[in-house]
């Protein structure tokens, strides 16, 4: 399961992707929360492959209390991106150039299902500066590209407390720039 970031930029909307429950039964189809606050999961692969055991399922998944370590947020910037986490960040690692890896690609659009990713080029992030409240850094970068997904992978970061990222990585579909 995936969860999903959006926000409008010169009128149209964009945003990320991040990754949110791995390890299920069989793929997400239909999702529902219950009264309980649970969030219950419809399964299948429909016949076609999936990750997962079985060819179905139906799962419960109850929120422990406690909040993991993700991004919370990624925001388009006019040089790059903000990014915001549930956590402080370890000021050591959330400011170094190497806690971080981004390329940009795109797929072409046909009538078969799927495609592999098309013009990945890297993105450099030249620097990042952490913001005030210790939950933000804005990454600056070169080489951002309208119309295409911007994939950033954070392995290094860590919250303040020594936690990694439960998921590192990131994929923003940059529509537009802001201020374009």
């Amino acid at each position: 399961m995936n969860r999903v970031f959006l926000e409008k930029v010169g009128g149209e909307y964009q945003g990320a992707v991040f990754r949110f429950q791995d390890g299920l039964q069989s793929a997400a189809l239909s999702l529902a929360f219950l009264k309980d606050g649970s969030l219950l999961v419809g399964e299948s692969n429909r016949g076609w492959n999936s990750q997962g055991t079985r060819s179905f399922g139906l799962e419960r998944i109850q929120w422990t209390g406690q909040t993991p370590f993700e991004v919370q947020k990624m925001e388009a910037q006019p040089d790059g991106f903000r990014v915001t986490f549930t956590d402080e960040v370890d000021t050591g690692t959330a400011s170094n150039l190497g806690s971080y890896q981004m390329s940009s690609y795109t797929y072409l659009y046909h009538q078969k299902y799927g495609g592999d990713e098309v013009e990945t080029q890297k993105v450099t992030i030249s620097q990042v500066v952490l913001e005030p409240g210790g939950r933000s850094v804005l990454l600056r970068c070169e080489g951002l590209r309208e119309g295409y997904v911007h994939e950033l992978i954070m392995p290094g970061v860590r919250s303040k407390k020594g936690v990694q990222l439960t998921h590192a990585e990131g994929y923003y579909t940059l529509n537009r720039l802001p201020g374009k």
